[in-house]
C-alpha cells in the first residue's frame, strides 16, 4: 500500500505543464497567484497539471467555437482552454460561470486571463449556475464544449449537466472534474444511462490516490480515477416522459 501511494505521488509531482501559456506556467512553478493589486495568494482549489494538459489537447483537437465552464477559481482551466482557442480558432470564446470570482477568489482568475492577453475571447458571468445556465438556454445558445467544475454536490453537478446538454451540439464534448467524488461519479452514471454520450480517451493516466490508504485501495480496485472524464454527445435524445434506468 505504501509503495502504491508513493508511486502515485511521484507521478503527480513529475507531471509537467504542456500548455504554452507563461501565466499558467508561472502559477504552477511558484504555487502562488496574484490579483490585480499584486496581492499574493497560495495556489489551491486548482485542477492538476495533467487535467490542464488534457483540456488544452482536447480543445486543440475539437476546435470549439463557444466553450462554457462552470467554476473558474484562479483561472487554470480558463487559461488552458483559452490558450488552445488562441492557437486553433481566433474567434473562439470562453464563458466562465463563477459567482465567487470577485468575492471568494479575489478576481484572480479574471486577472490571469487579462495578463495572458485573452480578455477579448473571454466573458465572466458572475452568477450562480442555476441562474446563469437557464438564461443561456432561453437565449437558444449553442456550445461545442463544456467543462464542469463548480459546486460538487450531486444536485448542482446534475443541474450543470442538464442545462449544458440542452445547449451542446451533437459531437460536442463535456468534461467533468474531480470524478472520484461519489456525487460526480453518480452524475456520470446518469450521463451514460439517460442521454446519448460516449466516453472519450483523452490520454489521462489513472490517478487513484486519496488521503486515506483504504480509500486509495478501494479506488484502485474499482478503477475510480480522480482524473477528469470526457464524454462526446452522439445524438440529441430525450427519453420518454416515464423513462427510468438505474444509474
Amino acid at each position: 500500500m505504501k509503495s502504491l501511494i508513493e508511486n502515485a505521488i511521484r507521478q503527480r509531482t513529475t507531471e509537467e505543464i504542456e500548455v504554452p501559456c507563461d501565466v499558467l506556467q508561472e502559477m504552477f512553478a511558484t504555487h502562488t497567484v496574484v490579483d490585480d493589486a499584486q496581492n499574493s495568494y497560495p495556489l489551491d482549489s486548482n485542477i492538476s497539471t495533467a487535467n490542464a494538459n488534457a483540456l488544452y489537447r482536447t480543445v486543440m483537437k475539437y476546435k470549439p467555437q463557444l466553450v462554457v465552464e462552470v467554476g473558474m477559481a484562479y483561472g487554470i482551466s480558463s487559461l488552458a482552454i483559452l490558450t488552445a482557442l488562441s492557437d486553433v480558432n481566433e474567434n473562439g470564446k470562453l464563458m466562465s460561470i463563477d459567482p465567487g470570482q470577485t468575492s471568494h477568489f479575489h478576481g484572480v482568475g479574471l486577472n490571469n486571463v487579462q495578463r495572458a492577453g485573452f480578455a477579448d475571447n473571454h466573458a465572466l458571468v458572475e452568477k450562480y449556475d442555476y441562474l446563469a445556465l437557464p438564461e443561456l438556454v432561453q437565449k437558444e445558445t449553442t456550445i461545442d464544449f463544456a467543462y464542469i467544475d463548480g459546486w460538487h454536490t450531486f444536485d448542482y453537478v446534475l443541474l450543470d449537466f442538464f442545462f449544458l446538454d440542452k445547449m451542446l451540439d451533437v459531437n460536442g464534448v463535456v468534461a467533468f472534474n474531480d470524478c472520484a467524488m461519489p456525487a460526480i461519479h453518480k452524475v456520470m452514471g446518469y450521463v451514460m444511462t439517460h442521454r446519448k454520450y460516449e466516453e472519450m480517451d483523452v490520454g489521462l493516466k489513472a490517478d487513484y490516490l486519496s488521503r486515506s490508504p483504504v480509500e486509495t485501495l478501494r479506488r484502485t480496485i474499482l478503477r475510480i480515477s480522480k482524473t477528469d472524464r470526457y464524454f462526446q454527445k452522439i445524438e440529441n435524445w430525450e427519453p420518454d416522459w416515464n423513462y427510468w434506468k438505474s444509474f
